[in-house]
């Protein structure tokens, strides 16, 4: 009697704790439908997010702005091998329930609600898709109420196959990889369809502790739960036991571990502030959009590895007391506005389509994000000479007017005192051509040059070639007293390259959205600012410049393609810059310290 009394009361118990599960589950669906769930319509159209791409001129995907890093597959991309080893480890029951695991479920709710035990286990695959799409982590019962709730939805509106796909591009294998593509990429650096046994059952381990059972990180752990894996499949029938043991016995074989790498990253930034004033930051990073710019991705590596190599060059000719290779930042700084140690920026262009092929801020994105190219404005020093040279030759005057290169005062400089101007060697040529006093880069000629055309007229010119930065009309501007950027003075000698044509520069080619549709297409704007003859002839003065003059150290370097350009350093030497062009591209380099103090006594650009 006494038995069948507590067979009765257990049995009551159990009764009891379905029927609360029941009633929990029935509130749940009651509560959570009243805050908030995801609608049938956007169960309907789940996609994993996906980030924006932007590739290169060629078509080279150079970064990805994403939350979340993934590469989009069709299940018929993934091995059987993986779905065998996903299935056998986390749900092995997926082919036959209706979304949630009702066993696992109420052993789960039991020992929540009568040992205060934490709530775990009990998520099938579709749960974890739901948890994954449209929940938080959190373990609480509301949480998985709703969890259980859209995994039934998700099952009536997908099939198992559609739900092995989403979940196999959705769900997160650790080290910032979402996707089984991804995974495999990132550990093994092959496709998902590529991978071995040991392999697809490593990574199917992942999901259920990224961080735990991290290869790189826990090797041992990661192995073990391998041999768990395998052993599920042989338990499933998968694979046999002696595919299992043979599969434990691999090494695991892991591709380096790798920082990701950003080439071009003052460039990709100012792609990124053009798409989220345009787009917003949601649809950058969960818009799935592709860019194509311009950038070369090849030239954009050929000027990062030259750029740095002359500039430790220089750190080490002049004994700098900080080097960037020994500088520290701060660590509760993660962006100097204004680093210790020598500077340079560069920008090169297409002048016939104003593409912009390669950029450089600065020397380290990820210490100083002040993009020295663009925001950057200094004294151009001679490198602005040619804007005087250009209105003289477009009002009459010729290469071959002769000008006196002798002592000069000027009564007033434009702030009422007397200015004494000298050439940079403190040399003076007596009389001297055009041609040559811009090849040598006299200074006293192009102060004489602009007192004849005016500062008014130089400005004029300088303007409608690209500059547009403030420029005082004072004599003082023949030699770059104003302040200008790299980016501006680079479009502007591009008008000289291209024949007078001033072309706008272009960053971007085309957006698309993730279903294709063009957002966005920039085609260049061209306009003739200069007649093509000022334009030969100015570009023919500035060959003198390379070919025998300041710019000469470009030949002595074995440079020998046709080229133009001027060098430009300031009076204290705080800033040294060099812009040059061919018929096919124009670049432009400065160097100097953010601090604006002398590089070297001498130095020239």
């Amino acid at each position: 009697m006494k038995k069948a009394l507590a067979r009765l009361l257990s049995a009551l118990r159990i009764a009891g704790l379905a029927l609360a599960f029941l009633l929990g589950l029935g509130a749940g669906v009651l509560s959570f439908y009243g805050r908030g769930l995801p609608s049938t319509k956007t169960l309907e159209d789940i996609r994993p997010k996906q980030g924006t791409k932007v590739f290169d001129r060629d078509t080279v995907l150079v970064y990805e702005f994403a939350e979340e890093h993934r590469i989009i597959v069709p299940l018929l991309r993934i091995p059987k091998v993986l779905v065998d080893a996903t299935i056998a480890i986390e749900d092995r029951g997926f082919r036959r329930h209706w979304g949630i695991d009702a066993f696992g479920y109420f052993a789960a709710f039991k020992d929540w609600a009568f040992r205060g035990k934490r709530l775990r286990g009990a998520s099938t695959i579709t749960q974890q898709l739901a948890r994954n799409l449209f929940l938080t982590q959190d373990r609480t019962i509301s949480r998985k109420l709703a969890e259980a709730v859209l995994a039934l939805k998700i099952e009536r509106l997908y099939s198992k196959d559609q739900i092995l796909e989403l979940y196999f591009n959705q769900i997160y294998y650790g080290h910032g990889a979402y996707g089984a593509e991804t995974a495999a990429r990132l550990y093994f650096g092959k496709p998902v369809d590529s991978l071995t046994l040991s392999q697809a059952a490593m990574i199917a381990g992942l999901p259920r502790g990224p961080s735990v059972y991290s290869p790189y990180d826990k090797p041992e752990v990661c192995l073990r739960r391998r041999s768990l894996v395998l052993n599920a499949m042989a338990d499933m029938g998968s694979i046999t036991r002696e595919q299992a043991e043979r599969a434990k016995r691999d090494s695991l074989v892991l591709k380096p571990k790798e920082l990701r790498l950003n080439d071009a990253p003052y460039y990709v930034e100012e792609i990124r502030k053009h798409l989220e004033a345009r787009y917003g930051a949601n649809a950058i990073y969960q818009g799935a959009m592709t860019v194509h710019s311009t950038l070369d991705l090849g030239l954009q590596r050929i000027a990062n590895q030259a750029s740095e190599n002359w500039l430790c060059k220089l750190e080490d000719q002049y004994g700098f007391r900080v080097k960037k290779r020994d500088f520290k930042p701060p660590k509760a700084e993660s962006d100097i506005a204004k680093t210790p140690y020598l500077q340079g920026a560069l920008l090169a262009m297409n002048p016939r389509t104003g593409h912009v092929l390669a950029m450089i801020g600065g020397r380290d994105y990820l210490v100083s994000k002040f993009n020295r190219a663009v925001q950057g404005k200094r004294q151009a020093g001679s490198s602005f000479k040619p804007f005087v040279y250009t209105a003289a030759v477009d009002n009459g005057f010729s290469p071959g007017d002769v000008f006196v290169d002798a002592p000069i005062v000027i009564e007033d400089d434009g702030s009422g005192n007397p200015w004494y101007p000298g050439n940079y060697d403190g040399k003076f040529e007596g009389p001297i051509s055009l041609r040559k006093a811009l090849a040598l880069s006299k200074n006293l000629v192009a102060v004489k040059l602009i007192q004849r055309v005016g500062p008014t007229s130089v400005i004029s010119y300088a303007r409608k070639m690209g500059i547009r930065t403030p420029l005082p009309a004072v004599l003082s501007l023949a030699l770059g007293s104003a302040d200008v950027t790299l980016f501006d003075m680079v479009s502007a000698y591009g008008v000289m390259a291209n024949r007078g044509v001033r072309v706008d520069p272009v960053m971007i080619l085309k957006v698309m959205d993730k279903n294709g549709r063009v957002l966005e297409e920039n085609k260049p704007y061209a306009e003739e600012v200069l007649t093509p003859q000022s334009a030969f002839m100015i570009t023919n003065m500035l060959e003198s410049v390379i070919n025998g003059g300041t710019g000469f150290a470009a030949r002595s370097m074995g440079f020998t393609r046709p080229a133009a350009g001027k060098t430009g350093t300031t009076n204290d030497y705080t800033d040294n810059w060099f812009v040059g062009f061919t018929p096919d591209l124009v670049c432009g380099v400065w160097v100097g310290f953010d601090q604006k103090k002398t590089i070297a006594k001498g130095a020239t650009g």
